[in-house]
């Protein structure tokens, strides 16, 4: 993960296990691993305090995710929880993600 000068967090993602509902990626954050939760509903995007506070979001804040690959994904959602939890819980992002088993995510306050 690094934070770009723009306000984003920018994770690299590797599908690690599935779950009932979706899949779970790993990815390093402050030089530790995260796993990050993908599911296919549209309840929007969960971030731990720290994280939202570096994009400047709060709860309700209407955030924009982008999956990079051949062809770049943006899904517009909304900051749904601030705590412990790190989700995306979105039908483009989890089919791009889950397509390629992987990707780049850009989290970025819109």
């Amino acid at each position: 993960m690094s934070l770009s000068p723009r306000g984003e967090l920018v994770f690299v993602v590797d599908v690690t296990s599935f779950t009932e509902k979706g899949f779970v990626g790993s990815t390093s954050y402050g030089g530790m691993r995260v796993d990050l939760e993908f599911d296919d509903g549209d309840d929007g995007v969960y971030l731990t305090a720290e994280m939202a506070k570096r994009i400047g979001a709060k709860k309700g804040t209407a955030i924009s995710v982008v999956v990079e690959d051949d062809r770049p994904q943006i899904a517009n959602a909304k900051l749904t929880s601030v705590g412990r939890k790190l989700r995306v819980s979105d039908p483009k992002v989890y089919y791009a993600v889950g397509r390629e088993g992987g990707a780049v995510i850009r989290i970025r306050k819109t």
